[in-house]
């Protein structure tokens, strides 16, 4: 029985009964336990079994303990660092194992070992100041994200294409210009008696100012690398054209009457011109858009200071004014330059015709005089549109 409880590990005072045989004191059975050189009774190697079995229990939980905590410690430091982003700092593998070595044996721990987390808490309070401390609208560290983006966001400019390529859509213009005048025929006609005179007049310069309202439509392109595009649009005009002198020398006389006479004829004029137009247009890859078009519509003119003087120098006439509407059609070429998305400068080139008008005048006989003439404009004008 000596030989079996020698060398069993000391008990603690709490785990020794409180009853001791008679023929043994508290003492001297401590002694034997932890000497084993005295003879133990049956009774005190029962208990001396279920202290090592206690004890062996006890060595059990302890190590179990440590390896929980040395198996966790890692785990804590991965979810502190995923707590507090922007945080690179991560604890190596070795910190972990160190700490789990150097952690005190079970029985000297006094209070439960410390996490990493105050660290990880420590970083990502510190994280703000950095942020913080960056200039403003640049990029943090490790985003990827452009300034433009996590700020206000700017307009993007408008690409080449936008820029020069064919604008579909309203757009507005405005331009100005001067008529040229071309030589037309004037007839005069009065009776009873009948009264007939005939001849040419020339047409001075005028000038020319008005508004344009039009639609792009959609282009078509004529090239596989879509940079020469053909596109079609309409348009209404409105311009005013003035002061446009009319002179010449008419002969004629009372018909059955030998012998003709001349005589001078005069008038201004000023015309509300109101027409619709068809356009074709080629947009170039350089913002250079030539076109072609045409128009019908109608001219409201207006007649001021007439007169038909006659071989004695007296004016026939003793009214000069006289209003009459007209038909009108035009041809016209153009060049449009794009200077960005919305704007675009145009110089065009028009031939304006306007249908044969008859005016009518009261003359100092007390007869009426009807003069008719068409006219023919020469138009250079050049202007700014805008592209909604």
């Amino acid at each position: 029985m000596s030989q079996e409880c020698h060398g069993i590990l000391a008990c603690q005072q709490e785990d020794l009964p409180d009853t001791v045989p008679p023929n043994r004191t508290r003492g001297s059975r401590q002694k034997a336990l932890r000497g084993g050189s005295m003879i133990l009774e049956p009774g005190e190697v029962e208990l001396a079994k279920r202290v090592r079995q206690k004890n062996s229990w006890r060595n059990r939980h302890w190590a179990l303990a440590t390896c929980i905590l040395w198996l966790s410690t890692p785990i804590l430091a991965q979810a502190a660092e995923s707590a507090a982003p922007g945080t690179e700092q991560a604890t190596p593998p070795s910190t972990a194992a160190d700490s789990a070595e150097n952690a005190p044996a079970p029985s000297e721990q006094t209070a439960p070992a410390a996490t990493p987390e105050p660290a990880a808490a420590a970083s990502a309070s510190a994280e703000p100041a950095t942020a913080s401390s960056a200039p403003e609208g640049s990029a943090p560290t490790g985003s990827n994200e452009p300034v433009a983006e996590q700020g206000v966001k700017e307009a993007p400019a408008p690409s080449a294409q936008e820029a020069l390529g064919p604008k579909t859509g309203l757009y507005f213009g405005i331009f100005g210009g001067a008529a040229f005048g071309m030589s037309n025929g004037v007839g005069a006609l009065d009776s009873p008696p009948l009264f007939s005179a005939g001849g040419r007049a020339a047409v001075g310069t005028a000038a020319v100012g008005g508004i344009e309202v039009g639609y792009n439509f959609r282009s078509i392109a004529l090239d596989s690398a879509k940079q020469y595009w053909l596109q079609p649009a309409a348009q209404f005009e409105a311009f005013y054209l003035g002061q446009a002198t009319e002179s010449g020398s008419l002969t004629g006389g009372v018909v059955g009457t030998p012998g003709l006479s001349a005589y001078q004829f005069g008038s201004n004029l000023n015309m509300g011109v109101f027409l619709v137009d068809g356009v074709a247009k080629f947009v170039t890859p350089i913002g250079l858009v030539p076109y072609i078009g045409g128009g019908v519509g109608g001219v409201y003119l207006a007649s001021s200071g007439t007169s038909f003087v006659g071989p004695s120098g007296a004016d026939l006439l003793t009214t000069g004014s006289y209003a009459q509407g007209a038909f009108a059609g035009q041809g016209l070429v153009g060049l449009q330059y794009n200077i960005g998305k919305h704007w675009s400068l145009f110089a065009e080139y028009k031939i304006l015709y306007i249908k044969e008008t008859q005016f009518s005048y009261l003359m100092t006989s007390g007869n009426t005089m009807l003069i008719k003439y068409p006219d023919y404009f020469n138009i250079a004008i050049a202007g700014l549109r805008f592209n909604f």
